[in-house]
Protein backbone atom coordinates (compact mmCIF):
# COMPACT_ATOMS: atom_id res chain seq x y z
CA UNK A 1 0.00 0.00 0.00
CA UNK A 2 2.85 2.38 0.84
CA UNK A 3 4.49 1.74 -2.54
CA UNK A 4 1.20 2.43 -4.32
CA UNK A 5 0.84 5.70 -2.42
CA UNK A 6 4.41 6.70 -3.33
CA UNK A 7 3.79 5.88 -7.00
CA UNK A 8 0.59 7.94 -7.07
CA UNK A 9 2.35 10.86 -5.38
CA UNK A 10 5.21 10.72 -7.87
CA UNK A 11 2.77 10.60 -10.80
CA UNK A 12 0.87 13.61 -9.48
CA UNK A 13 4.10 15.51 -8.88
CA UNK A 14 5.27 14.81 -12.44
CA UNK A 15 1.88 15.94 -13.77
CA UNK A 16 2.16 19.27 -11.91
CA UNK A 17 5.88 19.86 -12.49
CA UNK A 18 5.65 20.42 -16.24
CA UNK A 19 3.03 23.20 -16.22
CA UNK A 20 4.64 24.87 -13.21
CA UNK A 21 8.03 24.71 -14.94
CA UNK A 22 6.50 26.26 -18.08
CA UNK A 23 5.21 29.26 -16.11
CA UNK A 24 8.46 29.66 -14.16
CA UNK A 25 10.41 29.64 -17.42
CA UNK A 26 8.08 32.28 -18.89
CA UNK A 27 8.75 34.74 -16.06
CA UNK A 28 12.39 33.85 -15.63
CA UNK A 29 13.13 34.54 -19.31
CA UNK A 30 12.18 38.20 -18.76
CA UNK A 31 14.59 38.63 -15.86
CA UNK A 32 17.40 36.23 -16.82
CA UNK A 33 17.13 35.24 -20.51
CA UNK A 34 19.87 32.60 -20.25
CA UNK A 35 18.80 31.08 -16.93
CA UNK A 36 16.67 28.20 -15.73
CA UNK A 37 15.14 27.34 -12.39
CA UNK A 38 14.25 23.70 -11.92
CA UNK A 39 11.22 22.66 -9.90
CA UNK A 40 12.11 19.92 -7.40
CA UNK A 41 10.04 16.91 -6.30
CA UNK A 42 8.33 19.05 -3.63
CA UNK A 43 7.25 21.53 -6.34
CA UNK A 44 9.62 24.11 -4.88
CA UNK A 45 12.27 26.11 -6.76
CA UNK A 46 15.40 23.98 -6.70
CA UNK A 47 18.50 24.28 -8.86
CA UNK A 48 19.18 27.61 -10.53
CA UNK A 49 21.45 27.72 -13.56
CA UNK A 50 22.68 30.70 -15.52
CA UNK A 51 25.06 30.00 -18.34
CA UNK A 52 27.62 27.56 -16.96
CA UNK A 53 26.89 28.51 -13.33
CA UNK A 54 24.80 26.09 -11.30
CA UNK A 55 23.57 26.55 -7.76
CA UNK A 56 20.79 26.28 -5.22
CA UNK A 57 18.32 29.03 -4.33
CA UNK A 58 19.99 29.49 -0.93
CA UNK A 59 23.22 30.51 -2.68
CA UNK A 60 21.63 33.47 -4.48
CA UNK A 61 21.70 36.99 -3.09
CA UNK A 62 18.80 38.04 -0.88
CA UNK A 63 17.42 40.25 -3.66
CA UNK A 64 17.62 37.43 -6.24
CA UNK A 65 15.90 35.01 -3.82
CA UNK A 66 13.16 37.60 -3.28
CA UNK A 67 12.71 37.90 -7.06
CA UNK A 68 12.65 34.11 -7.53
CA UNK A 69 10.09 33.83 -4.74
CA UNK A 70 7.79 36.31 -6.46
CA UNK A 71 8.26 34.60 -9.82
CA UNK A 72 7.33 31.29 -8.15
CA UNK A 73 4.18 32.80 -6.63
CA UNK A 74 3.16 34.16 -10.02
CA UNK A 75 3.75 30.77 -11.64
CA UNK A 76 1.50 29.11 -9.05
CA UNK A 77 -1.11 31.83 -9.64
CA UNK A 78 -1.00 31.02 -13.35
CA UNK A 79 -1.74 27.38 -12.55
CA UNK A 80 -4.71 28.39 -10.41
CA UNK A 81 -5.99 30.71 -13.11
CA UNK A 82 -5.73 27.95 -15.72
CA UNK A 83 -7.78 25.72 -13.41
CA UNK A 84 -10.50 28.37 -13.35
CA UNK A 85 -9.73 29.65 -9.86
CA UNK A 86 -9.76 33.39 -9.22
CA UNK A 87 -6.43 34.82 -8.21
CA UNK A 88 -5.59 37.81 -6.06
CA UNK A 89 -1.93 38.43 -5.46
CA UNK A 90 -1.16 40.67 -2.50
CA UNK A 91 2.34 42.11 -2.29
CA UNK A 92 3.57 44.07 0.71
CA UNK A 93 6.72 46.14 0.12
CA UNK A 94 8.01 43.56 -2.27
CA UNK A 95 11.31 43.79 -4.14
CA UNK A 96 12.87 46.34 -1.79
CA UNK A 97 16.18 44.46 -2.12
CA UNK A 98 16.26 44.70 -5.92
CA UNK A 99 18.68 46.95 -7.76
CA UNK A 100 17.25 49.35 -10.36
CA UNK A 101 17.91 47.06 -13.35
CA UNK A 102 16.29 44.01 -11.74
CA UNK A 103 13.40 46.11 -10.48
CA UNK A 104 12.68 47.19 -14.07
CA UNK A 105 12.64 43.54 -15.14
CA UNK A 106 10.34 42.62 -12.27
CA UNK A 107 8.00 45.48 -13.22
CA UNK A 108 7.73 43.97 -16.71
CA UNK A 109 6.92 40.63 -15.10
CA UNK A 110 4.27 42.17 -12.83
CA UNK A 111 2.75 44.08 -15.74
CA UNK A 112 2.53 40.81 -17.69
CA UNK A 113 1.03 38.95 -14.72
CA UNK A 114 -1.51 41.74 -14.19
CA UNK A 115 -3.06 40.85 -17.56
CA UNK A 116 -4.19 37.57 -15.95
CA UNK A 117 -4.38 38.32 -12.23
CA UNK A 118 -5.52 41.01 -9.86
CA UNK A 119 -2.44 42.35 -8.08
CA UNK A 120 -2.64 44.53 -5.00
CA UNK A 121 0.66 46.17 -4.08
CA UNK A 122 1.21 47.86 -0.72
CA UNK A 123 4.35 49.94 -0.43
CA UNK A 124 6.10 52.56 1.66
CA UNK A 125 8.00 53.50 -1.51
CA UNK A 126 5.37 54.64 -4.05
CA UNK A 127 8.04 56.46 -6.05
CA UNK A 128 9.39 53.05 -7.13
CA UNK A 129 6.07 52.11 -8.73
CA UNK A 130 4.77 55.32 -10.33
CA UNK A 131 5.72 54.18 -13.84
CA UNK A 132 3.35 51.19 -13.86
CA UNK A 133 0.51 53.27 -15.27
CA UNK A 134 -1.75 52.83 -12.26
CA UNK A 135 -2.59 55.76 -10.02
CA UNK A 136 -1.40 55.00 -6.47
CA UNK A 137 -3.90 55.34 -3.67
CA UNK A 138 -2.96 56.68 -0.27
CA UNK A 139 -4.79 54.69 2.41
CA UNK A 140 -4.84 57.61 4.84
CA UNK A 141 -6.40 59.86 2.20
CA UNK A 142 -8.98 57.17 1.39
CA UNK A 143 -9.92 56.88 5.05
CA UNK A 144 -10.49 60.61 5.35
CA UNK A 145 -12.33 60.85 2.04
CA UNK A 146 -14.70 57.98 2.84
CA UNK A 147 -15.35 59.11 6.39
CA UNK A 148 -13.70 56.03 7.83
CA UNK A 149 -11.54 58.29 9.96
CA UNK A 150 -14.64 59.23 11.95
CA UNK A 151 -15.21 55.58 12.81
CA UNK A 152 -11.66 55.20 14.08
CA UNK A 153 -11.61 58.29 16.24
CA UNK A 154 -10.21 60.55 13.53
CA UNK A 155 -11.32 64.11 13.00
CA UNK A 156 -12.22 63.47 9.28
Amino acid sequence: LLNLLKEKRQALTRRLQAPLQKHLDHYLSVLFPDASLEVDENLMPGTFSRGSELGRMAELSFGAREQMGLISRLAYADLLQEAGRPTLIILDDTLVHSDAERLEGMKRILFDAATRHQILLFTCHPENWRDLGVEPRDLEALKLHDGVGKLHGGAG
